[in-house]
């Protein structure tokens, strides 16, 4: 059965601490850094205020869950149910405006399949959409199943951020069906996967979010100047220990950079440090690019710590050549099939193929950076196999989703 008391005293306290790194101390005013305070603006972001209702009355926010550059997102109660959902509301100039997204039309085909693939239920369906007009123009809604942290604050409950390897065998299984889904049946590539858009699940978290009264999610309040810019938190089941979870799911979320094989939004896609690398080359590109950018986000979250950060020294900012210069360090030289079809060639590499700017890094491998501890040499080198087959530098020589499933690594059962 639900304790409800007992959500209310320990996640606002416990889990912010846990997942945040930040622990809540009593204080009068405490800076508050969200999405852009100047976003809040003729086609910008909706002020939203806690206790505000959504589509006719359906929807009541009680507290933020997290934010983007071209969105916020909130924990509202379905006041017809009684459960709680995940609302997503878009700036007034993200759709159908200024800018354009593919993600509606692509979460309403994910909607309308009838194909059963163990994929789609690593995916963050839609649930309904609607518009809302406020004093920044005319909003696109989305609304989802509420879910639990995502994998860049659950990988803090763990020693050095490392998720043990095996959750993460079983994480990686989903990520791949999803991918597989996505790839093989829906056609569509996501283009933007990072830990913040891997959601987690359980049954306890699931039933929360069902059962739980809405009062015990109300933040506590803040002091700001602005009563609509608050601070977001995501959170969990006080009744489960989410190092040691039973049933763990994950999914994919946040389709809003997301394309269609056959159309593209734009060509500049992914997350700096995960960007492939012929997007940064100015190659054409396709699905291909999620795999490397799951098999670089899953390495950040079996060891800890990013593998290129695309930066020359500690101290530097990230440039594209000293990204490259990295990528040539550990995974060899850029394949001349690559260097052929770039439009950026010449700025980055001369007609041998070696980089313009002498690189720093030695030559070293992936077996050198892996510091997973407690594996044997033999899952270790089946590990790194996985890993090196997902971020080859011939995104021709990368596997597919429905490959992957079946190396080696996966295989092995604890």
């Amino acid at each position: 059965m639900f304790h409800a008391g007992m959500l209310l005293n320990v996640v606002p306290n416990c889990l912010k601490s846990v997942l945040t790194n930040a622990p809540r101390k009593l204080q009068l005013v405490r800076a508050i850094s969200e999405e852009s305070i100047g976003r809040y603006c003729e086609g910008g972001y909706h002020p939203v205020r806690i206790g505000d209702v959504f589509n006719g009355g359906k929807y009541k926010v009680v507290s933020k869950l997290g934010y983007g550059a071209c969105s916020t997102v909130w924990l509202a109660c379905n006041l017809h149910t009684s459960r709680h959902v995940a609302l997503k509301i878009l700036t007034a100039d993200f759709h159908g405006h200024q800018q354009n997204t593919f993600e509606l039309d692509i979460l309403k085909r994910f909607k309308a399949q009838t194909t059963r693939h163990p994929g789609s239920r690593h995916i963050l369906g839609l649930r309904e959409s609607f518009k809302h007009d406020g004093p920044n123009g005319r909003h696109l809604c989305l609304v989802f199943k509420a879910m639990g942290p995502d994998l860049s604050r659950y990988r803090r409950l763990f020693p050095e951020s490392r998720i043990p390897m095996t959750l993460m065998k079983e994480i990686s299984r989903q990520l791949l069906q999803a991918l597989s889904y996505l790839h093989d049946v829906s056609r569509v590539i996501h283009t933007d996967i990072k830990p913040q858009n891997i959601l987690l699940e359980t049954s306890a978290i699931n039933e929360m979010f069902d059962q739980a009264p809405s009062e015990v999610f109300l933040p506590e309040k803040q002091t700001s100047e602005h009563d609509f810019y608050v601070e977001s938190t995501q959170v969990c089941s006080a009744e489960e220990d989410l190092a040691q979870p039973n049933n763990l799911s994950v999914r994919l979320a946040d389709f809003g950079a997301s394309n269609w094989f056959n159309q593209h939004l734009t060509e500049w896609i992914q997350p700096q440090m995960l960007r492939a690398p012929e997007v940064i080359l100015g190659a054409e590109w396709n699905y291909k690019v999620d795999i490397w950018n799951l098999g670089l986000v899953l390495w950040e979250v079996c060891e800890g710590q990013i593998l290129f950060d695309g930066c020359w020294t500690p101290t530097a900012t990230y440039t594209a050549e000293a990204h490259l210069a990295q990528m040539t360090a550990i995974l060899g030289d850029m394949p001349e099939s690559l260097l052929t079809r770039s439009t950026k060639k010449g700025e980055y590499f001369d007609s041998r193929g070696s980089l313009l700017q002498p690189p720093t890094f030695p030559p070293c491998s992936l077996e050198q950076f892996s510091k997973v501890p407690d594996i044997s040499d033999a899952e270790r080198a089946d590990y790194l196999g996985f890993i090196k087959s997902m971020i080859a530098l011939d995104p021709a020589q990368r596997p597919d989703a429905k490959t992957l499933l079946d190396s080696k690594w996966l295989r092995q059962r604890e």
